[in-house]
């Protein structure tokens, strides 16, 4: 290859378009705009997330965990409203055994009476608690023995609440364990039982369930419904196990012993508990349950040296204080009820058509027990349930959705034979039901209307549980 000197042959290259190097300023201005438009985007996922969940779930989403910050100690409820006046009802032929919470007149319905030392009974068939904290089967009675918690006696379908708010930490539906069906809840910053002046944390245990309304990971509120009573596991009758456990147990629920204990002993399971097997441990991890909310302890004042405005949480603590307020506000109006009752035909019959019972606030996926509600129920032979409505919603007021019970034929049947209450939730998407529960005594005019209330923007899909039975998807329309 040879080379020319261009020097010596008298010519010289130059550039036939002059092309300015770009300034540092000018990368910069572009990774700029790139940052920008990945930040709008990153934002515009975030809002909406946060507006089909909820900003709790997207913060427990992205941190792994609640912000137990978030959770405002407002008092406490028990954790039932009602139940049966059981000498009364007991006149008319009712058998918290034999028949559902649905099926109690309401005019037979009297506040949770308040528990005492000596208030359990487990003999006395009329006797509201069943087994007292720390107490046998034996007798029931408190201190007898090692089952920690209170067993309170209520027929199946009992509405169950949460008594603080909370948490929850663990859901158990598949029904395999001692406790059934079980809800746990963490109260993180509640009074302390040993010094209300002091905060800790608590969990709450609510075990024999017949379905499970609560979320693991999903904050509730006090006085809001997280499932039905029931007799799911070890239980010999439909009762609510209520157990409340410290923090420093060493795992929850907490139980006094271990099967490998209780096999070391030489003791069945119940004799176990009516002997008092390590009850110390029941004591030192366990609190009573019932005399904790009937207490109802005030919240704790914080007192707060400097007086400098930017130092002050406080505006952050009582806005969060007002939310739990309203949202408890509106949890106690959903929980009315409205009921007609038909004249009894005889001394030992007291029928109950009962219109309104619950609102539910529902959202895919449904955490329902496949056991709990029955799952191989089916309508009545040759008959189908039927749900219709106009296909859209507008997103800003209720919807009417029509239920009605089919023959072979396509005729409306009135008053049906149904095997379960119908329980309306969401196969997808996120909606309230008022009301949320339908009997047989519902369709005694051919149709029931029910109120659906969509949540967010997302496609609505109603089933009626547990028959497994769906509607035509409800579409968001501006229109």
């Amino acid at each position: 290859m040879h080379t020319v000197n261009r020097r010596r042959h008298g010519f010289t290259i130059r550039s036939m378009h002059t092309v300015a190097e770009p300034h540092v300023f000018h990368y910069l201005s572009q990774r700029a705009s790139f940052w920008i438009a990945a930040l709008s985007v990153i934002a515009y996922i975030a809002g909406n997330m946060m507006g089909q969940y909820g900003w709790h779930t997207f913060w427990a989403s992205v941190l792994g965990k609640t912000d137990d910050s978030l959770i405002v100690y407002t008092g406490t409820v028990t954790p039932i409203a009602q139940v049966p006046d059981y000498s009364r009802w007991g006149q008319y032929g009712g058998n918290p055994k034999e028949h559902t919470f649905t099926q109690v007149p309401i005019a037979l319905l009297v506040p949770l009476p308040k528990y005492s030392a000596g208030s359990a009974d487990a003999d006395n068939p009329s006797s509201v608690y069943s087994m007292g904290h720390l107490g046998s089967y034996a007798t029931g009675a408190e201190n007898s023995g090692s089952h920690v918690g209170v067993d309170i006696r209520v027929p199946t379908g009992t509405p169950i609440r949460a008594v603080m708010n909370g948490v929850v930490e663990r859901v158990d539906t598949t029904g395999n364990g001692g406790l059934g069906i079980m809800v746990m809840l963490r109260h993180p910053n509640v009074p302390d039982p040993s010094d209300p002046r002091k905060t800790t944390t608590l969990y709450s245990i609510y075990g024999h369930l017949n379905g499970a309304l609560a979320t693991a990971g999903s904050l509730v509120s006090k006085g809001e419904q997280i499932g039905y009573s029931g007799k799911t596991g070890f239980a010999t009758g439909p009762h609510l196990h209520f157990q409340m456990d410290r923090a420093e147990a060493l795992w929850h629920p907490f139980w006094p012993f271990t099967g490998e204990e209780q096999r070391t002993a030489g003791l069945s399971f119940v004799a176990a508990v009516d002997q008092g097997l390590n009850q110390a441990e029941g004591k030192k991890y366990t609190i009573n349950p019932m005399l904790y909310v009937q207490a109802n302890y005030p919240a704790a004042r914080t007192t707060i040296a400097s007086a400098d405005p930017g130092n002050l949480p406080a505006p952050r603590v009582s806005r969060l204080s007002r939310i739990a307020s309203r949202k408890e506000s509106r949890i106690a109006l959903r929980g009315r009820q409205v009921v007609a009752v038909q004249p009894a035909s005889s001394s030992v019959s007291l029928q109950t058509a009962v219109l309104s019972r619950s609102t539910v606030v529902t959202a895919s996926p449904e955490q329902l027990p496949p056991s709990g509600f029955h799952p191989a129920a089916a309508p009545p032979t040759g008959t189908t349930i039927e749900i219709t409505h106009d296909g859209d919603f507008t997103g800003r007021g209720w919807e009417e959705v029509r239920i009605r019970i089919l023959d072979g034929n396509g005729e409306v049947v009135r008053n049906p034979e149904l095997s379960s209450d119908i329980y309306l939730r969401t196969a997808f998407g996120e909606a309230e039901f008022r009301p949320a529960q339908l009997s047989a005594f519902d369709f005694e005019r051919g149709a029931m209307t029910v109120q659906v209330l969509p949540r967010g923007r997302r496609t609505v899909i109603i089933e009626a549980k547990p028959y497994g039975v769906t509607s035509r998807p409800m579409v968001y329309g501006e229109n």
